[in-house]
């Protein structure tokens, strides 16, 4: 019989190592965890500690009307700024107006800011009209590049559908918005009664007018050229309760960006921009399912309706609007089907237009817009020019193409008879075929797959009635 003891004696041993390498393997893992709870503990300790700039000057450029978008980005960037500690933060705008809460809650950061808010109406030929010019006066230090002009502040609440010309407000507004205005040009040492001008007599001024009137503090020609002037200047009102002389030399600039979405976002919240996605996304759906089979234009349709809805619910939008723009598309395919021109046309058109100038009147609380007179003439410009192509589209050239779709059952019958084409959508026992190159509706008694050969055996209204083709007639 074998002696086993030294094999146990081995197994004993190789056991006992295997044991203390796991021991040894855990205290390694626990080294290992253990620096890596260190690590994320210094990580957040000291990001804050590191992301200090206070040899920076913070820079964001934007350019557009101020809406939800708009003033995410830049409530975004005002926080950066304080939270790396930047020296300031200048705002380098071009905006023709916009959104009046998203305008209140840009001047609230602002004013929360723990450093200084400069405001630049940048680049040369730039305008910071209304909401734009309430921006300005809530800041710091005022600047204007050449060329560009500031105020036409009043606010308006809508269009007239007759003229497209805005709305003037209700006396008790205009003087809520002027107070508005008074108390941020008095809370930067501006001169009120030029302030209160911006708002009641609509008053715009070209940067030597506001230098000479107390409303602008630098005429700048470049961002360089900005910095050098600010050196030594105080700034108006007050930062955490304290007046700041600004000393800027040897300070560098950080332009910050936009992210992708946010680039996305600000473009489609244009108004011309939502309002374009938001005609032809409607558009799209009412051909896709007056023709069925190519799926193309409601596919266009689907994503310009979907973008539109993101796009109106950052500009703000009248429900009623949309819905008078709808009912215009409906009353325009009516017509279509129609022998003659007549009511329903007139119907559409100003249902169309009505609901294309209500659409922007407002935003989503009420609180009304700011808009300069170009702006206002440029958007009713757009909505004469979509009203003009999309009416004259839908009933011209959709009532010639369905004279062209009913004319073929009735004066060709005999040739369409005995035609050959091809499913494209399965008959089941309904579907769509395609004959010489036009679509039609089809219905088979059996059902039909696609791509199989069919020939048309009788037509009733505009479906043809088909039969598969057998194999041994196929050519």
């Amino acid at each position: 019989m074998p002696n086993i003891a030294p094999i146990r004696y081995r197994a004993q041993v190789n056991l006992i190592n295997v044991v203390d390498h796991m021991i040894k393997g855990v205290r390694t893992l626990k080294k290992l965890f253990l620096c890596f709870l260190i690590a994320i503990l210094f990580l957040c300790v000291a990001g804050p500690m590191t992301a200090q700039d206070e040899d920076a000057i913070y820079v964001l450029e934007l350019k557009g009307e101020i809406t939800k978008a708009t003033e995410s980005a830049i409530v975004n960037s005002i926080e950066k700024a304080n939270e790396d500690g930047a020296y300031a933060f200048i705002l380098a705008l071009d905006t023709p107006g916009g959104r009046s809460d998203s305008t209140f809650n840009i001047v609230e950061a602002m004013q929360s800011s723990d450093i200084p808010i400069i405001f630049f109406s940048y680049p040369r030929g730039a305008i910071a009209a209304s909401a734009g010019t309430y921006i300005a006066m809530a800041s710091n230090i005022v600047a204007m590049a050449p060329l560009t002009t500031i105020g036409a502040a009043e606010p308006i609440y809508g269009y007239d559908p007759t003229t497209g010309e805005a709305i003037e407000t209700p006396e008790k507004v205009r003087e809520y918005y002027t107070a508005i205005m008074r108390s941020y040009a008095e809370a930067n040492e501006r001169d009120t009664s030029v302030a209160e001008r911006f708002v009641s007599e609509n008053l715009s001024l070209t940067p030597e007018e506001a230098l000479t009137l107390g409303m602008c503090d630098v005429i700048a020609s470049s961002f360089d050229d900005l910095v050098e002037q600010l050196d030594g200047m105080e700034i108006k009102g007050t930062v955490n309760g304290e007046k700041i002389t600004l000393e800027t030399e040897g300070l560098s600039l950080r332009f910050l960006g936009l992210s992708l979405k946010d680039k996305i976002l600000i473009a489609i919240s244009n108004p011309s921009i939502a309002y374009l996605l938001t005609t032809i996304g409607i558009l799209g759906l009412i051909f896709g399912f007056m023709s069925p089979g190519w799926h193309v234009p409601e596919v266009i349709g689907a994503i310009c309706i979907g973008l539109a809805i993101i796009a109106n619910g950052y500009v703000g939008f009248e429900l009623g609007g949309v819905i008078l723009m709808g009912l215009g598309f409906v009353f325009f395919v009516v017509e279509a089907m129609t022998p003659n021109i007549g009511l329903y046309a007139i119907a559409g058109v100003a249902s169309f237009v009505f609901g294309s100038l209500i659409l922007f009147s407002g935003t989503t609380g009420g609180e009304g817009r700011f808009f300069d007179e170009g702006s206002i003439k440029m958007f009713w410009t757009t909505i004469i020019v979509m009203t003009a192509m999309i009416s004259g589209f839908l009933i011209f050239g959709l009532q010639a193409a369905l004279r062209l779709r009913k004319s073929s059952p009735t004066t060709g019958k005999e040739q369409m008879l005995n035609e050959e084409g091809v499913v494209i959508e399965a008959l089941e026992p309904a579907g769509t075929i395609k004959i010489r190159g036009e679509i039609w509706k089809g219905y088979s008694e059996e059902n039909i797959a696609v791509g199989e050969r069919v020939k048309v055996i009788s037509i009733k209204g505009l479906t043809l009635i088909v039969e598969k083709i057998a194999e041994e007639v196929k050519k």
